[in-house]
């Protein structure tokens, strides 16, 4: 079953693999990031990081397309994107989501702060409109246990 999607550039981390996959009983993570697929130094960090009770997949998102529906058969999964141009490339290959969990974006020269850990460009922003006009609900979530805000709601009380 595919627990939930989120878009989070730190991608495995932490606060993932203690609150987001325990919260969940995730079985198993599909890093979806065609940077960190191609990077056998990254992917040996982030595997570190993963108990071994949690099986890890890293792939682009055409393989992501090719796999995720069996995987979620089997597993319980948790994907999770580095960047929303990604996402949208997943929807419009044919993946099927129904909501994306906005984690952390990190800060970078011209992005605006939209909240504590989320930091976007215009692109992104135009990406995640794509993203919701394909019913996706984006919310902007940091922990499990965290009350979800709509994300456009949040940016428009932002730029207020």
């Amino acid at each position: 079953m595919l627990k939930i999607v989120r878009l989070d550039d730190r991608l495995v981390h932490g606060q993932l693999i203690n609150n987001w996959c325990t919260y969940e009983d995730v079985t198993e993570i599909i890093v979806v990031n065609k940077e960190v697929a191609e990077n056998d130094i990254r992917k040996t960090f982030i595997e570190l990081s993963v108990p071994e009770d949690i099986k890890i997949i890293f792939c682009d998102t055409l393989k992501a397309l090719e796999l995720y529906e069996e995987e979620c058969e089997y597993e319980d999964v948790i994907m999770v994107f580095g960047n929303p141009f990604e996402v949208l490339e997943f929807i419009e290959g044919g993946g099927k989501i129904k909501s994306l969990n906005l984690g952390g974006m990190s800060f970078k020269k011209d992005k605006e702060k939209i909240n504590t850990n989320l930091y976007l460009d215009d692109k992104e922003i135009e990406a995640l409109k794509k993203i919701a006009d394909s019913e996706v609900e984006i919310e902007i979530r940091i922990l499990p246990t965290d009350k979800k805000t709509e994300f456009f709601n949040t940016l428009k009380a932002r730029r207020r």
